[in-house]
Order: C-alpha cells, then structure tokens, then sequence
C-alpha cells in the first residue's frame, strides 16, 4: 500500500500517551453513544466539507495533545508534519518537512503511511521505507525529545522487526492493560509475496521487538481478496490500527481490506474476547466490515484510517465528547490510480462498546464540526 490521547476514551491515535492528559473530574456526555445522540443538541453552528484536503494525502493519521491535532500522511520521499487546533481547518495548516531520510540507505525511498505517537514524554514516528526495490519495505522507528514535534530534531532509532526481518509496512502501537505490543502488516515470506496478514508483537520500548511475530489476521473472506480489477486475488490486510472505547471495553483492531486500488477496498475489524490474550489468535474474534463504499454518495475504497477527540466543558461544568476518524477515499468509481482524499467523520459506539462507524458521506456537504470547535 502507497502513494498511504490516558483519557475515558482510549484511541489509536496516542495509544501510548499516558501522562499527556488527566481524566476529566466533571460530568461527561458522550455524543457519540448510539441512540442517545438526538437528545443533545449540537451547540453551535460551524460545519465543514470534506474533503479535509483537496488533493491526494493516502493513509491519513492523526494524534493529539495539550489541544492540538497533528496530521501525517505518505508523502513518498520525506516526513511531513501540519499542526492544527481545529481538524475542520486543516487544509489551512502550514505543512513542514521534518525529516528527509539519506540517499543510498535501505530507508531512502517509498516512506509509506507514516504515525506519529507521543510516548512517555516523547514523540516516536512509525513509518515503512525501502531502498527503492518494491520488496524491500520494512518499518523504521524516529525519536524527537521535544514537546512540540513540528520543532527539534528527529533521531533514527533503527528498523524495528522481528527476526523473521520480511516485508513489513503500516505499524502501529497497540497499549493493552499495561503492555505495549507493535502491530503491523507484512508477508509472510517472498513465495507468498503481496498476500498480506496482520502481526503482533510484544515490545520492550518504544523502537524495540522483544518476540516473535505471531499473525493475528489473515485474508480468508472474499470481502478482504479484491484486487482493483474485481477479480479475486491472495488477499489483503493492512493498516492495523487500535480502538478501545475506555479501559472497560471490549478492544477492537481496525484494519484495511483488499488491495487499496479498488471500489472493495474497506475498513473492517477483529475484536479481543473478554480476557483474551493479544498475541494469542484464537482470542481475536468478531471479524467483519464495519465501513464501505458509498456509491449513493460517491465514495469509494474507504480505508487506512486513524482515530481521535473532540471534547468541550460547558458552563456548568459538564464535558461534552465526541469520537471521530479520519480515513481516505475516492470519488470517482473504478479508478485504481485516483485521487485519495483525506475525509473525517464522527464515530459512534454500540450499547456492546463495538464501534458504528455509519455511512461514508458524500464530499461537499456540510457536517458539523468536531464539538471543540464550536462555543457554548
């Protein structure tokens, strides 16, 4: 795949953010609980469009603290970092350039769907690069001291992978009761090249593998086999990514399905069964799509998204918080080498705790914007 905060709610986003933010000590109303969300008014007036940007920013990510968003997405040959209090604006944010990788180096090239995450008081950027060989991609981890990533200087901690060392892309960060765990999506040997499974792996810090990989997720339905012809093909997972309504529910992992050129390509998820182990394959359960095309609203291939807040503390002291995700997507139909858009859309949870992510909605329609951007 290419050219792709601890509070109540705890979401991919700042999976590993502890300390960044305190639990809110007044009431909260979550708007995004199915069923519950028509009783309480929207309490302003600022809508948006997507799309965020209008041009191609493939496998959009977003992490937040002290109130500002930060956005990354493949740019190809460099890091690219845009900061913003309000995601409704961020085309308006200025982007930065803040790492240029050395020519000649198995890292020179293709820097795909790049993360950033904010862990025990620094920022660490995830991203897959190669040495220009379409076989050659592996995940490589950046370190920046400062409180502010857009400034100071970001360090090459190394490769991060197992001992298998296979084609890896997309990584991320999985923070489950206390323990940290990479996730990713890679091949499992170059005779089964481009069939892509989900792997995780238990971590000793923020740049470091401690085990073996185990494999999570495999490509098995017709849903996850797409390629952008139509036909069937080995299949797809990637874009790994956690999701967890607060410390009490049900863990889910949010990934993408099928080959990302096509109409098929979609979100979807496994879920850890109550008191399941993560490295343990048989504990993940519950797979199913959970967000596709729109051809009512003329969204297509739907994918690679990340997660995160809004929340506003009105007058009388109570918290209002929303959940949203940002993902990419087509508008135009059966077009492998489209245009893919950064769109947002708020999320909403099931009684179970299980995510509802709704229907794609159409560019060019107003949308209420996320709720910190609005005034009481």
């Amino acid at each position: 795949m290419n050219s792709k905060p601890l509070l109540k709610l705890l979401l991919a986003a700042v999976l590993l953010a502890s300390g960044a933010c305190k639990k809110s000590t007044t009431p909260e109303i979550d708007e995004t609980q199915t069923g519950t969300t028509a009783s309480i008014p929207h309490l302003a007036g600022v809508t948006f469009k997507n799309p965020l940007i209008d041009a191609s920013r493939a496998d959009p990510f977003v992490a937040q603290k002290d109130g500002n968003y930060y956005f990354m997405y493949t740019r190809g040959n460099n890091l690219g970092l845009r900061k913003t209090t309000k995601m409704s604006e961020l085309s308006q944010a200025t982007e930065k350039v803040i790492w240029t990788p050395p020519s000649g180096t198995g890292y020179s090239s293709n820097l795909w769907a790049p993360e950033i995450h904010y862990i025990s008081g620094k920022w660490y950027i995830y991203f897959a690069a190669n040495d220009g060989g379409g076989d050659s991609h592996r995940m490589y981890v950046l370190e920046n001291v400062s409180q502010d990533p857009t400034v100071g200087t970001w360090t090459l901690k190394g490769k991060i992978s197992d001992t298998s060392d296979q084609w890896a892309i997309d990584g991320s960060i999985l923070n489950y009761n206390g323990a940290y765990y990479f996730i990713w999506s890679g091949w499992d040997s170059p005779a089964t090249r481009y069939k892509q499974y989900i792997y995780i792996a238990p971590m000793t810090n923020p740049w470091t593998i401690s085990g073996e990989r185990i494999m999570i997720s495999a490509p098995t339905n017709n849903w996850e086999k797409y390629e952008p012809s139509g036909s069937q093909g080995l299949g797809v997972n990637e874009g790994p990514i956690m999701l967890q309504r607060d410390q009490n529910s049900p863990l889910f992992l949010i990934y993408s399905a099928s080959r990302y050129g096509g109409d098929n390509y979609c979100l979807a998820q496994i879920q850890l069964k109550n008191g399941g182990n993560p490295t343990n394959p048989a504990d993940w359960i519950n797979k199913k799509q959970v967000f596709v095309s729109s051809h009512e609203n003329n969204v297509y291939g739907p994918g690679h998204n990340g997660f995160f807040t809004s929340s506003l503390t009105k007058a009388d002291g109570t918290t209002v918080k929303e959940n949203w995700f940002i993902y990419h997507a087509r508008s135009v139909a059966n077009t492998s080498n489209g245009t893919r858009t950064p769109r947002m859309q708020k999320l909403s949870w099931n009684s179970d705790g299980s995510p509802d992510f709704g229907v794609a909605k159409a560019t060019g329609v107003d949308l209420d914007a996320p709720v910190n951007e609005n005034a009481q």
